[in-house]
């Protein structure tokens, strides 16, 4: 039996990867820019934020973690994943046909056809995501969400309080 679902964005919210991703002025992402910086050796430069270390602990507690992001992942990010001990039970991602879908729509499309399983239908379930769109679309599914910068930067004056 399911404990929990934890649902974990991973661009800001696990994973601090602003210096790949590249905004036009509206704050939109330029795709192009995106693109030519999705490399091994900048993948490599992403950091893990503060939520990461709850990532590993909820998992570690035996709930069911899911990553839901907007990225398409490649096998570098698989890599930089499992490097950091990130790997969730399901991982639901953007497929190279489905650039046009926003992200708010892709997430909640993806996760409403797991939670449709028997398995997914009462479980308690948690998402982090720092996605204003995202946040409002999941809350919409019944989904209790956090807004995962603001997660962070307690998360971070907790830490510097206690080291």
């Amino acid at each position: 039996m399911i404990k929990n679902i934890v649902i974990f964005d991973l661009d800001q919210t696990v994973i601090n990867s602003n210096h790949r991703n590249p905004c036009n002025e509206d704050g939109t992402l330029n795709l192009e820019r995106y693109f030519k910086l999705k490399t091994r050796v900048n993948i490599f430069k992403d950091t893990l934020l503060p939520l990461a270390k709850i990532f590993k602990q909820v998992k570690k507690e035996g709930n069911y973690i899911i990553v839901a992001t907007a990225r398409n992942i490649d096998r570098d990010d698989m890599d930089f994943l499992t490097v950091n001990d990130l790997i969730p039970d399901k991982l639901l991602s953007r497929r190279v046909t489905e650039y046009s879908v926003p992200d708010d729509q892709l997430k909640a499309r993806k996760l409403q056809q797991l939670f449709n399983l028997k398995q997914f239908q009462n479980a308690n379930k948690i998402m982090f995501d720092d996605s204003k769109p995202v946040i409002t679309k999941m809350r919409q599914m019944g989904i209790v969400t956090l807004n995962s910068v603001k997660v962070n930067k307690r998360l971070k004056l907790i830490a510097t309080k206690n080291p």
